[in-house]
């Protein structure tokens, strides 16, 4: 029950607060492309699964990186990736998404 709170409560910080970076979310950058590449390489992923991931990753991009992409992105991607995996995944794009530079607009 614990572990089911703190992941809802995680993703709706996680969502809520990409709403106030200029419309683009944690892991996109100001060309709105996603900079995933690192975080996959700490995932340990299946040739398998990175290629759903990068599948997953392209449609986010088309759609510009929105916070409705990624939260599809994220939805997603927790069915390819074991319930470890996508804890580590929202973890380090939460931790870009303290990094990354706040848009003025």
């Amino acid at each position: 029950m614990l572990k089911t709170t703190f992941a809802l409560l995680a993703t709706v910080l996680l969502l809520g607060s990409s709403a106030f970076a200029g419309g683009k979310t944690c892991c996109a950058n100001a060309a709105g492309k996603m900079e995933c590449s690192q975080i996959y390489a700490k995932l340990n992923l299946t040739p398998e699964q990175k290629t759903k991931l990068d599948s997953l990753q392209a449609n986010c991009e088309k759609s510009g990186c929105t916070e409705e992409s990624m939260q599809k992105y994220l939805a997603e991607a927790k069915t390819v990736l074991s319930p470890e995996q996508y804890s580590q995944l929202k973890a380090e794009c939460s931790k870009m998404e303290k990094h990354a530079p706040k848009s003025n607009s």
